[in-house]
């Protein structure tokens, strides 16, 4: 039940979340130098940071339990025990793919 609602909120974040952040993003470029640089130093503070972190962590969320129900669609892990160890694993490898892409990212 966990990882469906998380799929579903996941969505909506990324719907209303992210595409205000896309727009203004796409905005600020269209507005010239100045605009860009208030977008970029507000995405590159600390509340910028956790936004964009949440951002690809409901992606990888997202991801993960879209392709959890696709198996599931195809007919497979319907078994008790193996739908228990996706349901754990789905929000686990989001964490992990979040945390490598910001490695990434800071690292490069």
């Amino acid at each position: 039940m966990l990882v469906s609602i998380l799929h579903r909120v996941c969505g909506d974040g990324m719907a209303f979340i992210g595409l205000g952040v896309l727009l203004w993003w796409l905005g600020a470029m269209a507005s010239g130098p100045d605009a860009y640089a208030t977008f970029s130093e507000l995405a590159g503070s600390p509340v910028g940071y956790i936004v964009l972190v949440g951002l690809s962590w409901a992606f990888f969320t997202h991801m993960m339990s879209g392709l959890r129900h696709f198996v599931l669609d195809i007919g497979a892990g319907y078994e008790l025990d193996i739908n228990k160890v996706w349901s754990i694993a789905a929000p686990i490898i989001a964490i992990l793919l979040t945390a490598g892409l910001w490695a990434l990212i800071l690292l490069k």
